[in-house]
């Protein structure tokens, strides 16, 4: 069914993009004995955290990343992932009264901020002017999409955006991140640790940090995996997730 106003670019040249700016949109090896499935807005992060693990723990994982909610459904479908790292509870909490996760918390905080490529800090207000798209991640499965049209709603300019053809989905926030970099957007409402990436300059959204949480999937080997998502909230992974844009929940 077509989303009257809501458009969807051809991701040839993001996907260049991507490559570009050193960034996988995530694939499993058939060979890979444990893989952590995580929120694409854990991509910067992970691009750090993951090697010195390996380099701490001499221990190897491989990582993909998507929607939180796609991600949530392939686990639930069977898919061979031993750890799920999602942007919000709700998927992490689907999946464990499923059986299908355990030992679900809380991992980190991250803020929703409006993106755009110029050097002057966007307003707000900038989303109303008809002369300016603006990319947001899908709200029916990526949490920080869910985030960015609630809080267009609130202040009543979802259905107008809608509505002038202005909104621009992305299949999750780093899609929506590449999208508005390659031109294909004015603005963009995404998590801080995206909106480093790309550049250009950025002004928080006033609402509260997105909560992301993590479990183990039920049911899978995990020697690795388990000392991962412990790893998550040690020490030496603090600096990685500040300098990404998160706060560590311990």
């Amino acid at each position: 069914m077509k989303r009257s106003g809501m458009r969807r670019g051809g991701w040839g040249f993001v996907l260049v993009l991507a490559a570009t700016l050193g960034w996988g949109l995530g694939s499993v090896s058939p060979a890979a004995a444990e893989t952590v499935a995580a929120a694409a807005s854990l991509q910067p992060v992970m691009e750090k955290l993951l090697p010195q693990f390996e380099k701490d723990k001499n221990m190897k994982l491989e990582a993909v990343f998507d929607a939180s909610g796609n991600l949530a459904r392939q686990i639930e479908m069977g898919a061979p992932f031993d750890v799920f790292l999602s942007a919000d509870e709700k998927w992490a909490r689907y999946l464990e009264e499923k059986g299908k996760l355990e030992k679900v918390r809380a991992f980190a905080e991250c803020p929703l901020v409006l993106w755009w490529a110029k050097k002057e800090a966007p307003r707000m207000e900038l989303m109303t002017d008809k002369a300016y798209r603006v990319a947001i991640a899908d709200p029916e499965t990526a949490p920080f999409g869910k985030l960015a049209k609630k809080y267009l709603v609130s202040k009543g300019w979802f259905d107008p955006i809608q509505k002038q053809g202005r909104l621009i989905l992305g299949g999750d926030v780093l899609k929506a991140g590449l999208a508005a970099k390659s031109g294909g957007a004015d603005l963009a409402l995404l998590p801080l640790s995206i909106a480093q990436k790309l550049g250009g300059t950025w002004t928080k959204v006033p609402v509260a940090p997105q909560t992301l949480f993590g479990g183990l999937v039920a049911g899978r080997s995990v020697l690795a995996g388990r000392a991962f998502f412990d790893y998550l909230r040690s020490d030496r992974a603090e600096p990685c997730f500040r300098e990404a844009g998160f706060e560590l929940i311990r």
